[in-house]
């Protein structure tokens, strides 16, 4: 019989004493799968116990198995369990506490309890973000507890005015953008559990919007920004990701999501998989972007072995936090630029309201707007119409009769 190493030890005594500490058994077998990973690195790197090099190596390996791509889950996942190991090794116990309990009401019927369940394992399948994920979980369990206290115990025989019943409670304290979040997760999770979908069919899909008029940038102040990238105001490595966030409108995580393999240098274009919704996306390499991109990875770029273009300047050159990076990166060039210089909207959420209603105005269709943003639902562009008072007035009749033609970008 084989002899255990010191780590296969350790580790199975950590996941022990995590089950005794009392995490529950979904969490547990994350661990195990980190785990597992760990004791793979191991073997391949000839070592029995956690060394520091090992441990180097397990937290950087953040890659996503099926797209290769940065991946902040795995890596925080790998970073925790190194800490249980380091606790465990140096201390001789697992001291932490488990997760506080969600304080979202739970359903108490068995039947409704396990379709729950399944409803969040169908999520994690689907990559949903945590946001949403967390949203569908919350309205989920809301309905669940609403058609129990009314004494059902199957959706099967759930009245189907039921639905209008909830909804009507749920304006007496939810606002309209709320309901419209509410009725999604709703039919996210009837659309999961009924066989029929019969309550499917009568949740509420003409929710009201609420519209505001998006800030977007004018020409004086998008001007003052390309003059200030013109200059050594902004480093090598801000001027690329600010002309790739002008000129495409970029979601900030795929800015930074960005690896050296996605720019295709022969065919002049950029090819990525989006990080909100999982959905590729091809955009051309127009000459600004290319030559700002050179001048970044072949002048500034860190030598490092990472594949993401952009990296932190000092090291050990970690990869950029996502929407805080971003952040700090449009923030000071347009401090540099003079614009936006109060409490105005900043980020690259703005830009891309600006890309989207800068083509807009040109007369690009809405159906290549989206495209070019990676839109899933291409009715998600309509709210850029809100950019201009004039566009508004201008679309009384829906998006159907609006005249498509496809001409150049920018």
């Amino acid at each position: 019989m084989k002899t255990k190493t010191a780590l296969e030890s350790s580790v199975e005594t950590v996941l022990e004493e995590l089950k005794k500490t009392g995490y529950c058994s979904s969490t547990i077998h994350f661990f195990k799968k980190g785990y597992d990973r760990l004791l793979m690195s191991a073997a391949i790197m000839r070592t029995e116990t956690l060394s520091h090099t090992l441990a180097e190596h397990f937290v950087n390996d953040s890659e996503h198995t099926r797209t290769g791509q940065y991946c902040h889950s795995r890596k925080k996942l790998h970073k925790s369990c190194i800490r249980k190991l380091r606790e465990y090794e140096e201390k001789g116990y697992v001291g932490w506490q488990p997760s506080r309990e969600s304080k979202v009401e739970k359903p108490t019927t068995t039947e409704f309890q396990n379709v729950h369940t399944r409803f969040l394992s169908y999520l994690l399948v689907e990559k949903k973000s945590k946001n949403t994920s967390e949203s569908y979980r919350n309205i989920s369990c809301k309905f669940l507890i609403f058609i129990e206290n009314l004494g059902y115990k199957d959706l099967k025989a759930v009245p189907l005015e039921s639905i209008h019943t909830f909804f009507n409670e749920l304006r007496n304290t939810w606002e309209a953008g709320s309901l419209r979040t509410a009725a999604s997760g709703l039919r996210s999770f009837l659309n999961f559990a009924e066989d029929e979908s019969r309550l499917l069919t009568v949740v509420p899909d003409q929710l009201l919007r609420k519209r505001i008029i998006i800030p977007v940038l004018t020409q004086e102040e998008e001007q003052a920004i390309w003059d200030v990238l013109q200059t050594d105001a902004v480093s090598t490595r801000d001027k690329a990701i600010m002309t790739l966030a002008l000129l495409t409108g970029l979601r900030a995580a795929d800015i930074l999501a960005l690896r050296l393999g996605d720019i295709d240098w022969q065919r002049d274009v950029i090819r990525i998989i989006q990080k909100k919704t999982n959905e590729p996306l091809v955009l051309p390499l127009l000459p600004a972007m290319g030559n700002a991109l050179v001048r970044y990875i072949t002048n500034d770029r860190p030598a490092t072995d990472s594949s993401l273009v952009f990296l932190s300047c000092n090291a050990p050159h970690q990869p950029l936090k996502e929407h805080a990076s971003c952040y700090a990166i449009v923030r000071k060039t347009f401090s540099c630029a003079g614009v936006r210089l109060g409490n105005e909207l900043k980020g690259t959420r703005l830009i891309r309201h600006h890309v989207a209603s800068k083509m807009l105005r040109k007369g690009v269709a809405l159906q290549t707007i989206s495209s070019t943003l990676g839109h899933v639902n291409p009715d998600t562009t309509n709210i850029y119409l809100t950019t201009d008072e004039e566009k508004l007035r201008d679309c009384a009749s829906t998006l159907a009769f609006i005249p498509m033609k496809v001409e150049e970008l920018l």
